[in-house]
């Protein structure tokens, strides 16, 4: 493994291999504690619920019935179960993200420090809340990460033979494309930034159009289609708010953005879990502005930054300038997952800056660094996730039982693809679950009984349609929250006394 000159090799080679071998171990300890402590969210019961399909060619024609999505992950997750392995189907995206260390590592050691910036790359990235929580949602986006991460070693990397990249690049970007088509803006802006980054010992910028090209072209209708429909559904947004509006929420939300590529939630995770976090984090945000302002005094007398870093900055810039771009446009959000293609730099581009501190003080920073972004990792672990289905359906158990005779039924907001009681089917299978339009009518047999209702999502009662199976002829009894997504009803018909 070459890390740099010949003396910070023999003094640092064996420390930062054993901090690398910790770092995978801490962030697979970290990735297992939140998937086993975590409930599944609703995006998740939608994967158990393509992958619980009878067979391959049934995932493969629901997931594309979605329009969105692509087949590969959740045709994978099917070939190892569905409902009934549940949440421990979240072991595919763990065990796939300690694949991500690999360029990660390649990555880092080009830095000045060698393997010793390599491996405070690899801690930071075991041990970040982003990659934790990305890393064990049973969501495409661990493979987001990996697939992106690997096209881009093999765009600019200038190690190994280069038919081995060409290789790895057509297969990361094909497989890539078939997990999610976020993957595409990967493939531009490599491309893009492989015009500005040149090296003799890179794949030439052609050889990466061929390997790419027959991934990607197939795709090309489908854009222009989904580009058109995205116009079109954002004039008619436009039109309804009466002219284009830049919604406070979003201007805030792109503004903390940057900060949430390393730390999604804080204060959601709970009383003391979230102190814990917000303190961290506060020193690691600290620390971040004293490297950045370290860089910036130094900047002119510093080495050169590696042609494949220069590379990889200018892709995560690109990507991430499109990516923002794009969401804004289509949805008025910022969704974080879709950053998962750029969120695995950040802790490369922090190490280097830490090779860039004064070496006097530099192991104390790198500490206290390493720290934080420990402390923040077990937050995140530990700490309590912003929708939690699994008690949603407890509280809808446990208000049934001293019911007689209930039905369970829910309403979500989700694309109709999908049943509203996939919650119970997750977690309350033995639960008589009944869908808002199959819930007996009035005048039916059956409407007499009892009905608790799990509803995620903000849908004002009596003010949307979505409600009119469940409450015409009904009441509601009573009302309990979850958290800020969750609730749970119970109707009974109107008339009926109370006890």
């Amino acid at each position: 493994m070459q890390s740099g000159p010949a003396s910070q090799a023999s003094a640092g080679s064996n420390p930062a291999t054993r901090w690398i071998v910790a770092a995978v171990v801490i962030g697979l300890v970290l990735r297992i504690w939140e998937a086993a402590a975590s409930s599944l969210w609703l995006d998740e019961l939608h994967t158990l619920s393509h992958a619980s399909l009878p067979t391959l060619s049934a995932v493969i024609a629901h997931v594309k019935a979605e329009v969105v999505h692509q087949p590969l992950f959740f045709g994978f997750v099917h070939l190892f179960g569905g409902w009934e392995e549940g949440a421990a189907l979240r072991a595919i995206p763990v065990l796939s993200s300690l694949v991500l260390f690999v360029p990660v590592f390649a990555f880092a050691r080009t830095a000045g420090g060698g393997a010793r910036t390599a491996a405070l790359a690899c801690f930071l990235l075991a041990c970040l809340p982003y990659g934790v929580h990305y890393s064990t949602e049973l969501r495409p986006y661990a493979w987001l990460s990996l697939f992106s991460a690997g096209a881009s070693w093999a765009a600019f990397s200038e190690r190994d033979s280069k038919l081995l990249r060409v290789v790895v690049f057509a297969l990361c970007v094909a497989a890539g494309v078939l997990t999610h088509r976020a993957m595409e803006l990967v493939v531009v802006s490599i491309g893009f930034a492989r015009l500005f980054v040149k090296s003799r010992e890179m794949v030439p910028l052609w050889g990466l159009i061929a390997a790419g090209a027959v991934a990607v072209l197939p795709e090309v209708p489908w854009l222009l289609d989904y580009a058109a429909k995205a116009t079109s559904d954002r004039f008619e947004y436009q039109e309804t708010v009466g002219g284009f509006h830049l919604r406070p929420a979003l201007v805030k939300e792109a503004l903390v953005l940057p900060s949430r590529l390393f730390a999604p939630v804080l204060g959601a995770l709970g009383p003391g879990w979230a102190l814990v976090a917000k303190g961290a984090a506060a020193v690691f945000f600290l620390l971040l502005a004293g490297l950045g302002g370290a860089w910036w005094r130094t900047r002119r007398g510093a080495e050169p930054t590696s042609a494949p870093l220069r590379g990889l900055y200018l892709y995560g810039l690109t990507c991430f300038v499109i990516t923002f771009a794009l969401s804004f446009y289509r949805w008025d959000r910022l969704p974080l997952q879709y950053f998962a293609t750029v969120a695995w730099i950040l802790p490369i581009a922090v190490a280097q800056l830490a090779e860039r501190w004064p070496e006097r003080s530099r192991r104390t920073l790198v500490g206290l660094l390493g720290a934080a972004a420990l402390a923040l990792g077990i937050a995140q672990a530990g700490g309590r996730e912003m929708e939690d289905m699994r008690s949603a359906v407890a509280v809808a158990r446990e208000t049934g039982a001293k019911l007689e005779r209930p039905l369970y039924s829910a309403l979500l907001v989700q694309p109709s693809l999908f049943e509203h009681t996939l919650p119970y089917q997750a977690y309350a299978r033995d639960l008589e679950r009944v869908e808002p339009v199959s819930l007996p009518a009035p005048g039916t047999p059956g409407f007499e009984r009892p009905v608790v209702v799990l509803r995620r999502g903000r849908i004002p009662l009596g003010a949307d349609d979505a409600w009119d199976p469940i409450a015409t002829g009904r009441r509601v009894l009573s009302e309990t929250r979850v958290d800020e997504y969750l609730a749970v009803y119970v109707f009974v018909p109107e008339g009926t006394e109370t006890r």
